[in-house]
């Protein structure tokens, strides 16, 4: 079963991600199919990663598993 918005939302609030409007933020990752970094296609939703700096927590960019 998938997560729902606000489960997403709250999960990367818990790793210390830190993003001025997660709504437009998670708009963004819905809608992203490809890694930011090596263009592989994402194949569902479990391929993306959320990556951000662990020392700031700022929200870097939308990555597969293999470039986080």
């Amino acid at each position: 079963m998938p997560m729902t918005k606000s489960q997403t939302i709250s999960n990367w609030k818990k790793r210390g991600l830190i993003y001025d409007n997660y709504d437009d933020l998670y708009e963004v990752y819905i809608k992203t199919m490809q890694c930011k970094h090596c263009n592989r296609e994402f194949k569902n939703s479990t391929d993306r990663c959320m990556d951000h700096d662990h020392t700031t927590g700022l929200f870097r960019s939308i990555v597969c598993r293999s470039c986080n």
